[in-house]
């Protein structure tokens, strides 16, 4: 057979695998873009969200039954399920709590946006291990998805600010500070989206033993974009990420540029979040977060204590009054929304749910795939200790924290030792056995 003959099916086995890639983009940028308000009108938002999200999770559906084959199905992959069964718990206690929510119609409506979400998390992470058990080689890693993914959101943004800069921009401090997101985000989640894809964007700094720079300019573009969102938590995740990868790195030139930009960034953001905005008193209480949560504590949460006022909710009213900070309806804290929300009985369900999850993700056996989803928790936890979170309202920190959750039930240290033994390859801690490119 001639050389040219033998490299036919690697070629033709290649191209599907980037289209399939790039359809797993799009799907992800529009899932994700189907958390913005992109409209005036609340009932005209709620339908458009609900439209395209349902939309997208039948999308992902039709896909995995057009793949599915007997060699390659998409149930029976799960080798821990555990995370998986708690966060159905979680999701099961929530739907109970409507008998006792203190507002029917708006738990109803968290309660449904979540439960499509794992549905949907479900759904696209078994399609992802579809088309990586047809081609793999490590062409389908997560992170490779969702940092393109981002990046095409980040784009929108950025087109937004000269298209339509009343919208995209959000005025603040009396209007002497302007933040990225405007009313089509909220900043801070903004920002935690944009560290999201920077921590996926790192891995693939160097490729070959050569630096990209390309993937140098995408980080630059997104960090750009999160200094305009004005987030602080924001910038304090993506120092986090930027110095755990550069300690966790292995190569001492990444690690070098890395965590260069981390110190590089420290001044720049310091002058910028901190000194510029002239509003250093608000550091202290969290603008404004700590005298509203103690006033949660004291006054709310005995009233109920165990099984908390329902779903999402936080009073007995759509809004708590606060005595000593603003009026709000969301806690601007995960923990704190679960405890209000569930109680007690809440509470410590997903904080066993987060403790196993992360047990699980200690025996991960590739290094690369728990270090990518230890990168990705850092924004996400910043983020749910002062937004929304990944046991808040809806959002898409708890669309990647689900597949995350997903991904790593998958790829546990029992699999590996799995592969060693049916193969007979010896794997290295943190290593495991993977196949070269197949088709």
């Amino acid at each position: 057979m001639r050389p040219e003959q033998q490299q036919r099916p690697g070629l033709l086995t290649r191209e599907p695998a980037k289209g399939y890639r790039t359809f797993l983009v799009i799907l992800l940028a529009l899932r994700i873009l189907s958390y913005y308000m992109l409209g005036d009108s609340v009932v005209v938002v709620q339908t458009i969200k609900a439209a395209l999200r349902i939309a997208l999770t039948v999308t992902v559906a039709i896909a995995i039954f057009v793949e599915s084959r007997p060699k390659n199905r998409f149930f029976g992959h799960i080798k821990n399920p555990l995370p998986v069964w708690l966060y159905g718990v979680y999701l099961t206690l929530g739907a109970a709590s409507l008998l006792w929510s203190t507002g029917f119609m708006s738990s109803v409506l968290q309660w449904l946006m979540d439960a499509e979400g794992f549905a949907f998390a479900a759904l696209y992470i078994g399609l992802l291990g579809m088309y990586n058990r047809r081609h793999p080689g490590g062409y389908f890693a997560l992170h490779k998805i969702i940092a393109p993914a981002v990046l095409l959101n980040g784009l929108g943004f950025f087109i937004g600010l000269y298209v339509d800069p009343d919208h995209f921009y959000r005025l603040t401090h009396g209007g002497a500070v302007s933040r990225l997101g405007g009313f089509i985000i909220n900043p801070n989640e903004l920002g935690m989206l944009l560290v999201a894809g920077i921590a996926c964007f790192l891995p693939l700094i160097q490729k070959d033993g050569k630096i990209r720079v390309s993937i140098l300019l995408y980080i630059g573009f997104l960090t750009h974009l999160l200094l305009l969102t004005g987030s602080r938590s924001s910038f304090i995740g993506l120092v986090m990420v930027l110095v755990v990868y550069a300690l966790t790195g292995q190569n001492k030139l990444q690690r070098t540029i890395v965590f260069g930009s981390a110190l590089a960034l420290v001044p720049l953001a310091g002058w910028s979040f901190f000194v510029k905005q002239d509003q250093i008193s608000e550091l202290f209480t969290l603008t404004g977060r700590l005298p509203f949560w103690h006033d949660l504590l004291t006054y709310n949460f005995p009233q109920e204590p165990w099984l908390g006022y329902g779903y999402m909710r936080i009073d007995y009213a759509d809004k708590f009054e606060s005595i000593n900070a603003y009026a709000g309806a969301m806690t601007h804290n995960t923990f704190l929304q679960v405890l209000l929300g569930l109680g007690l009985v809440g509470l410590l369900l997903v904080l066993v749910q987060l403790s196993v999850f992360l047990w699980t993700l200690r025996r991960v056996a590739d290094r690369q795939t728990r270090r990518i989803a230890w990168l990705l928790l850092i924004p996400l936890i910043v983020n749910s200790f002062t937004e929304f979170g990944i046991f808040g309202e809806t959002n898409y920190g708890i669309l990647f924290y689900l597949m995350i959750v997903f991904g790593v039930s998958g790829e546990t240290l029992s699999e590996s030792r799995r592969i060693r033994d049916t193969t007979h390859h010896e794997t290295k801690p943190g290593i495991s056995y993977r196949p070269a490119y197949t088709s």
